[in-house]
């Protein structure tokens, strides 16, 4: 009776250890702009392994900012990416009661200055009419320096088979 007491103590200690061992943390917080202090709707955050550099979760923020990821590495960092925003990294996570808590991060406006933006607008080559296509060749780019036989061939679904065969006169001297 005492070695199947044992035998069951020794079961559970094994089964409450590696529960122990597959506990996930759970990463919370929330994100929200430097200037107007809004939340930050939709923002990318990716939790990693600090030792291998690798992802290994990733989630993105809700409506109000706040977002919420599970892993089951207790050494993990919090990268935070919006577009229009730097990257904001977190490194040295404390973990309390299975809840990492980073609080409120806070991310900056990255704008760069454009120079000189030009728009070109350009008409389609192709027309859809009532009963028929047109095919506007003369705006085709490929068509410059080319003949027609060649601008024929960019047309879609038109195939153009071409032989070439000559003929000589004969002169009747006889």
């Amino acid at each position: 009776m005492k070695n199947q007491f044992t035998s069951i103590l020794i079961l559970i200690v094994c089964l409450f250890i590696s529960t122990i061992s597959m506990a996930q943390v759970r990463v919370i917080g929330k994100v929200i702009e430097s200037n107007g202090q809004q939340p930050i709707e939709f923002a990318t955050i990716m939790v990693g392994d600090v030792n291998t550099k690798k992802a290994l979760t990733g989630t993105t923020t809700g409506v109000d900012g706040t977002f919420s990821a599970k892993v089951k590495s207790k050494e993990i960092y919090v990268e935070v990416s919006f577009i229009g925003y730097e990257t904001q990294t977190i490194q040295n996570i404390t973990i309390q009661k299975g809840i990492a808590d980073i609080g409120t991060i806070t991310l900056s406006d990255n704008s760069e200055k454009l120079g000189e933006v030009t728009v070109v607008g350009e008409k389609s080559t192709t027309e859809f009419r009532l009963d028929k296509r047109v095919f506007n060749v003369g705006s085709d780019l490929s068509s410059t320096g080319a003949g027609a036989l060649e601008v024929l061939n960019n047309v879609p679904s038109v195939n153009v088979y071409f032989c070439f065969t000559s003929e000589r006169k004969r002169s009747d001297t006889g």
